[in-house]
């Protein structure tokens, strides 16, 4: 593959279903959100997956700097030490067989306040893809006032997906599709994998990988109050609502029963 081509499979825009949307500030009694785009860190192993292969992209971390964050307009900087933030640089390398070396960008993030180190892993790594062309065109999105509903998340998804659409389109380019399965039944997802994360009340929560009937992996979160979630089984009927947190969007399976 020759660089142009590598740099136009890169840059390609990712499917809607890819795309998430962050809430970065409310108004009107937190009825309406702003909202920017984004995809997370899955989204874009799979987009260096699908083009150079798994075994023709690497990363590495290094220790970057910390910082003491300067006190507020109304703190006292006497009375309100701060904690030093600690940052890291990602540097993302690709082989090129063009070349026949290993080619890498680098950027950095701090530690994010919710899973503070793997946050700031996850962001420095996306802010690498950037540099690699991955993405870069969600800076070009406007950001979108929407209406919220009571518990302040995203009220009609669907509008977001048609607005993806419309500005993709004002940017000339074109949307990538998901894969096709062939066979899959189209309300079958199957479970990859579980990650236990033990709440206070819910023994059994986990974070779940999903792959969809449409072939795309999804990562959801499940309080695990219903039985049946195991790696390898099928689960159809799946009731799956977007979330937001202080550490951004994620998606929650409220749902579901085991398929036969």
């Amino acid at each position: 593959m020759t660089g142009q081509e590598l740099r136009r499979q890169l840059c390609e825009p990712f499917a809607a279903a890819d795309v998430e949307w962050r809430v970065t500030k409310m108004r009107n009694s937190n009825s309406e959100g702003l909202v920017v785009a984004f995809v997370d860190s899955r989204a874009i192993q799979n987009r260096l997956d699908d083009v150079v292969g798994p075994f023709c992209w690497r990363t590495r971390f290094i220790p970057w700097h910390q910082y003491v964050p300067k006190p507020g307009k109304y703190e006292n900087p006497s009375e309100t030490p701060k904690t030093p933030i600690s940052s890291q640089l990602c540097g993302l390398s690709i082989y090129l067989e063009e070349r026949k070396e290993w080619v890498e960008k680098v950027d950095g993030a701090e530690n994010t306040d919710i899973e503070a180190i793997k946050g700031g892993i996850s962001d420095s790594f996306k802010r690498a893809a950037v540099l690699w062309g991955v993405g870069r065109y969600l800076y070009e999105i406007p950001a979108k006032w929407v209406s919220l509903d009571k518990y302040k998340q995203i009220a009609r998804p669907a509008e977001l997906t048609a607005y993806y659409a419309e500005q993709l389109q004002k940017l000339g380019l074109t949307s990538a599709q998901s894969p096709n399965t062939g066979n899959a039944p189209a309300d079958i997802y199957a479970v990859r994998g579980l990650q236990p994360v033990p709440m206070q009340g819910y023994p059994a929560a986990a974070w779940v990988d999903l792959v969809t009937p449409a072939g795309r992996a999804l990562k959801v979160f499940s309080l695990g109050v219903k039985p049946g979630l195991a790696s390898g089984v099928r689960i159809q009927g799946a009731k799956i609502v977007q979330r937001n947190s202080a550490g951004g969007m994620y998606y929650e399976l409220q749902d579901y029963r085991t398929a036969a």
